[in-house]
């Protein structure tokens, strides 16, 4: 874990915990033979790094009864990382493998203990206490098919020359599941759910600014998923990779890469994120800001010429410290917000497939030539005009709310959209603006009226705005040219 940062450390131990757990045993278990040991090591040797000569070897399989004993020694790893300048103290992770009669594998967790490192700039430390969990996993498909696991404490420590930084949470616990359809591809959900996250770092900066500040989440939930994943096929392509791992030995075998990334680039494939956090506090130098709930979702399918890219964030409950927004503004300041965008328009079909097709694998120069590079894109964008879609999106402050969606064009340097506004309490938040510093009003007033102007009053007092941008870049609000008064 040397010169790890704060962020990997937490997606590390939220990801980790949704791969392990407690999973019944549906079918009967087979014993442990020396024979199977050494299948196991041999498999590993295939995958992973060869221990340096004369240190301690990286991982050790012992059968003991119908389990498979699988030792990793943090220890060998220092030999194999010494040139970056970082070590982990000594230390072993176990875990018990079991292999069922139906030819999946059980694995658990049996003993994680706390790793300390160190880096040229930072040394540290990482802890997850009582830690339980395991993992069934399915040779056939290379994945994962189910697993559950919990946590009572974790904790994270950097420290270098001028700061201290540190990360914890008090408990933990993940489920993940997952089908396998009918075409072989895999849909699998991995949810987790984390109480009192913590974070602060104290000291000063690569400036020497100073630096205090902390951080809690009272409760973060954490789902991510992926639907239509050709898991067999990473799996296979991942091992021609690694058991060639020199560029020249891959270039006998480049007709099986691309036939593995075509199969894996086939359209259907989904990957979705989904974050919230509940009762989030950030105290720092300027006070304390609070949030009562933050929502983030991200998500991108790989559906041909219908590929898109989502992304939504909606917050709740703003707080500011006192001082910290202009005198009179609290009105104005929004305590709600929920925005989602698409990106549609472009085709990961077709710019995997034409990447896959114009790949070489000769051992000097790039994968792709200039050339070939201005074709993917140009496949990528083949599905054209590039448009950012506006989901209904809200904005609310005490004085005004604001409601918005539209569509926004791009193609050949040419942008055009149309973007529908609706606002309530306008002229609460006008009010709200002179009783604001008198360079504000003098800024801020004369462009509202104008807005104003150009509204259509809706009958329940809202004001609409319909904003037209043709190619031409000419703009038109409400179907009036701007620049022209409005009658």
């Amino acid at each position: 874990m040397p010169a790890i940062s704060l962020r990997r450390w937490l997606a590390s131990a939220l990801l980790t915990t949704a791969f392990l757990g407690s999973v019944p045993a549906l079918a009967a278990d087979l014993p442990a033979t020396p024979e199977g040991a050494l299948k196991l090591r041999a498999f590993f040797a295939k995958y992973l790094p060869a221990a340096v000569e004369g240190s301690h070897p990286l991982l050790a399989v012992t059968p003991e009864g119908s389990d498979y004993l699988l030792a990793v020694d943090l220890s060998a790893v220092n030999d194999l990382i010494k040139e970056t300048g970082s070590s982990y103290d000594p230390a072993t992770i176990l875990y018990k493998l079991v292999e069922q009669d139906d030819g999946r594998w059980r694995i658990n967790l049996e003993q994680l203990p706390a790793i300390g490192f160190r880096a040229k700039d930072a040394t540290g430390s990482a802890e997850i206490q009582n830690y339980h969990g395991a993992a069934l996993i399915d040779p056939a498909i290379a994945w994962f098919l189910s697993g559950s696991s919990s946590a009572t404490k974790g904790v994270l420590k950097i420290a270098r020359a001028k700061l201290d930084q540190t990360i914890d949470f008090d408990n933990a616990s993940a489920e993940l599941a997952t089908t396998v359809k009918d075409d072989e591809s895999v849909s699998t959900s991995a949810k987790e759910e984390i109480v009192g996250v913590a974070a602060a770092a104290k000291g000063f900066g690569a400036k020497d600014e100073p630096i205090n500040w902390s951080a809690r989440i009272d409760k973060a939930l954490i789902e991510i998923g992926v639907d239509g994943l050709m898991s067999r096929k990473a799996f296979d392509l991942w091992s021609l990779v690694a058991s060639h791992p020199a560029r020249a030995e891959l270039i006998p075998h480049e007709a099986d890469i691309k036939g593995l990334l075509k199969d894996i680039a086939r359209p259907g494939l989904k990957i979705a994120e989904r974050i919230e956090a509940h009762r989030t506090v950030v105290a720092s130098a300027i006070g304390a800001v609070a949030l009562a709930d933050v929502k983030y979702e991200i998500g991108a399918a790989n559906l041909g010429p219908q590929s898109s890219l989502r992304l939504g964030v909606a917050a709740d409950g703003l707080s500011l410290p006192a001082g910290l927004a202009p005198a009179n503004a609290a009105a104005l300041i929004p305590s709600k917000f929920d925005l989602a965008v698409a990106v549609k328009g472009f085709d990961l079909t077709a710019a995997a497939s034409e990447a896959i097709a114009d790949m070489r694998l000769t051992e000097d120069g790039p994968f792709l030539s200039d050339t070939d590079s201005a074709k993917v894109a140009a496949a990528l964008f083949s599905a054209g005009p590039l448009r950012i879609e506006i989901s209904p999106s809200h904005v609310v402050s005490p004085a005004l709310e604001i409601d918005f969606d539209g569509v926004v064009r791009y193609q050949e340097n040419k942008a055009s959209g149309s973007v529908t506004i609706h606002a309530r309490g306008f002229d609460k938040a006008m009010a709200a603006v002179k009783g604001l510093d008198r360079d504000i009003q003098e800024k801020a007033l004369p462009a509202l009226a104008v807005a104003k102007g150009f509204a259509k009053t809706e009958s329940d007092g809202a004001l609409t705005w319909v904003v037209d941008v043709s190619e031409d870049r000419s703009i038109t609000i409400n179907g009036i040219p701007l620049g022209k008064a409005p009658d």
